[in-house]
């Protein structure tokens, strides 16, 4: 605090003597009585201020909620003098003779601080449009300081790096009417954290992307639009599921229905984009210019029961499609799966908060609405309730926490019963690739190779699943966009094309512990399963880290928690006590394969075993898979993962005190031999796929007899239960 004073207050000269001049331009003085912070000094900085009570921006026509008109004492806007005195705006009557004195003042000009940032040519790169060095204006001063205010009134200005820019206007004709266009380029950022005012038109090249943050506004009468690309495969057998960036542009809402005919065009040359040919009748697109799509093949699922195939909605072209909701589409045919088709979205940038209704037990075909990515794990703490984390505070969830996309790699044609494709999933645990068979529907067709494992960031465009854990509304924000270029293992559109690891990849680097487990079926099935470790999660049931079975699959692995099957699971830590149970089932009887996939940041001393409860075998699966023939069935408790080998009786320990057991054939009888009376309590016998067949219980004495005449041939283990763990022996009964 300063102490009062009644002496004059004096900016840019000594304060005692007519000397010490400041030497340049001034304009725009502001005296508060209190320190501002950063946030409100940038929202000033760069336009003029009007009371509203609070203190609000003439330029950006909103208030600044933290300031008010009171907080600020004297203000010379240095438009209004009468001689040597200048207007104090705080005050309604107009300053002349007190007031603010004027000082060896050598020239009055018109004003030309950038309030806002003013383009002064066209046909150029932003920086050079906003140079007016006379004036003292730089053109880099928009690049350095990412709360500028900008506004573009002249046609074909592009940037080809980072903007962040507090406001952007971009009128909607230049002086020779022509429609104004701003480019941004290479695969540029374009952030606008507080004010979009968009009557031109912006074109978002490549992998470009419109940032919007937390409280950033696009004003609803704006009247202009934003292009922005996406690639789909270019076969047209094979679905991709896909969501708008832009509605249908008009000078009022926000967020509106489209049909998909009209914000979508044939993109294959980028720079001329044209209408697409919509077929109306068949199943086959059209490899011509503009490309031709086959409408048959859009659909929706908007909020009902899974696994309903009847619940598809048919939209076609000219169907409603309201923003935040996903659709399906094939390809023209311009190529095979893994070539890609470029397609244009045209029309009025979706912004802000949007919100759609979703019911317990349902499903909801969505997609990311914004021009750009969305980081996946903000959207579920948004909607999944994961109250563990401090930026999740909504106690009622709506989703279950997993996200789930469709990829589609093979098939050759358009009957379901023989599509190649199945789902991936993500939640907050990580992501696991689509296994090599299924969907919901049980007939999807066995073969093919997924390519994706999706990545915390989902793309521009892309669709996706998610399962509605209780009533209430899917809720998407600015605080979900984050700008993460597509093409690298975090951002991945579910297409069929591989991604090489970028820069990006380092940035976003998870170092969690990941355990990726594989099951190999004959043929071509294989599921992964996924463990990871975090310290958030637990051995319960954990939203947002365990996601359930979602595909139907003839042969299966899965791990079992509270007795639920479960694809991924977050666990809190790995330890020697650590036991993750697992569980199968199969269709016929036949050699099953359980192997490690790959471990991301585990420790090369870890132990990682695969107990058979059955046999008490710990298999060493760091040291190789395991091999093993089983009948068809369901196998809920056979299996665990662990991380140690318990200490225990062994078989080699008991036996060397003469205890044996053995199998009698003439009696048929399984014989037991005791000699050192170790305690026993129980004596199970098994056949080969883990069935319990026989059951004794606790028996005393040297020498026991127990008949199994009654059992088929086979090969059998019988497992003897003592004080200190299990011993078990395999025999054939002929």
């Amino acid at each position: 605090n300063l102490n009062a004073d009644t002496s004059l207050f004096t900016i840019a000269k000594n304060a005692s003597s007519n000397s010490e001049y400041f030497n340049g331009y001034m304009d725009e003085i502001r005296i508060f009585n209190k320190a501002l912070d950063e946030i409100e000094i940038q929202k000033i900085q760069y336009q003029q201020i009007e009371n509203n009570g609070l203190v609000r921006g003439t330029v950006i026509p909103f208030d600044i909620e933290t300031l008010n008109w009171t907080d600020l004492v004297k203000y010379y806007s240095l438009d209004n003098f009468k001689g040597q005195i200048t207007d104090d705006l705080t005050t309604a009557s107009i300053d002349e003779n007190t007031g603010a004195r004027l000082y060896n003042i050598k020239e009055i000009t018109t004003q030309t601080a950038p309030l806002p940032f003013v383009s002064q040519a066209g046909d150029t790169d932003l920086e050079t449009a906003i140079d007016k060095t006379a004036d003292g204006i730089y053109g880099e001063d928009v690049l350095l300081y990412d709360w500028s205010i900008v506004k573009i009134n002249h046609n074909n200005i592009s940037y080809d790096q980072s903007q962040k820019h507090l406001g952007l206007m971009i009128s909607e004709n230049d002086a020779s009417n022509n429609t104004i266009e701003y480019h941004v380029n290479n695969d540029s950022e374009l952030n606008i954290s507080w004010y979009f005012k968009l009557d031109g038109f912006v074109d978002l090249e490549g992998e470009s992307q419109l940032i919007q943050g937390e409280g950033s506004i696009l004003d609803p009468t704006s009247k202009g639009t934003l292009e922005r690309d996406q690639q789909g495969t270019a076969d047209t057998y094979t679905y991709n599921y896909w969501s708008s960036p832009v509605g249908v542009s008009n000078s009022s809402t926000n967020n509106n229905n489209y049909q998909i005919k009209s914000v979508l065009m044939d993109g294959s040359d980028p720079n001329n984009p044209l209408p697409i040919n919509w077929l109306t009748s068949g199943y086959n697109g059209s490899n011509s210019s503009p490309i031709g799509l086959a409408d048959y093949w859009i659909w929706k699922f908007d909020n009902h029961p899974s696994a309903s195939y009847s619940s598809w909605q048919h939209v076609r072209s000219t169907g409603t499609m309201g923003s935040g909701e996903g659709f399906t589409m094939k390809g023209p045919g311009t190529g095979p799966i893994d070539s890609d088709q470029n397609y244009v979205f045209v029309g009025k940038p979706n912004n802000g908060d949007i919100t759609l209704p979703i019911n317990a037990g349902n499903n909801y075909l969505l997609g990311n609405p914004y021009p750009s990515a969305l980081d996946a794990h903000e959207f579920i703490l948004d909607n999944a309730a994961i109250l563990a984390y401090e930026n999740s505070t909504d106690p009622d969830p709506t989703i279950s926490g997993t996200i789930y996309f469709w990829e589609h790699w093979g098939g050759g044609s358009h009957i379901l019963s023989e599509y190649q494709g199945g789902y991936a999933i993500y939640n907050l645990a990580g992501g696991v690739a689509a296994p090599s068979y299924g969907t919901n529907d049980p007939d999807v067709a066995t073969g093919g190779t997924p390519t994706k494992i999706p990545g915390r960031y989902i793309p521009v465009s892309q669709g996706f699943f998610v399962l509605g854990e209780s009533d209430g509304n899917v809720e998407f924000k600015n605080s979900q966009r984050v700008f993460v270029k597509e093409g690298n293992s975090t951002s991945i559109f579910m297409k069929n094309a591989n991604s090489a690891k970028s820069q990006e990849d380092e940035d976003f680097e998870d170092h969690r512990m990941k355990f990726r487990f594989g099951f190999n079926a004959p043929g071509t099935i294989h599921r992964q399963i996924l463990l990871t470790i975090d310290s958030i999660a637990s051995p319960e049931v954990d939203r947002g880290f365990d996601a359930s079975v979602y595909d139907n699959l003839t042969d299966d692995l899965y791990w079992m928690i509270n007795d639920n099957k479960y694809t991924i699971q977050g666990y809190n830590e790995v330890n020697d006590a650590t036991i993750l149970p697992l569980g199968f089932h199969t269709s016929a009887t036949e050699n099953y394969e359980i192997r490690i996939d790959s471990l991301e940041n585990v420790p090369e001393d870890l132990s990682i075993y695969l107990h058979d409860k059955i046999t008490s075998e710990y298999h060493d699966l760091r040291a190789s898979s395991y091999e093993f023939i089983i009948d068809a069935g369901e196998y809920l408790d056979r299996f665990d993962i662990t991380f140690s080998i318990p200490q225990t009786l062994s078989n080699t320990d008991i036996f060397k005190d003469g205890f044996n057991i053995y199998y009698a054939m003439s009696r048929k009888k399984l014989v037991i031999l005791n000699p050192e009376m170790i305690a026993l309590k129980g004596l199970s016998l098994f056949d080969i796929n883990g069935k319990e067949i026989l059951y004794y219980d606790a028996w005393e004495g040297s020498y026991n007899e127990y008949p199994i005449n009654q059992i088929s041939s086979g090969v059998y283990i019988a497992k003897i239960t003592t004080k200190n763990g299990f011993i078990s022996k395999k025999f054939i009964l002929k």
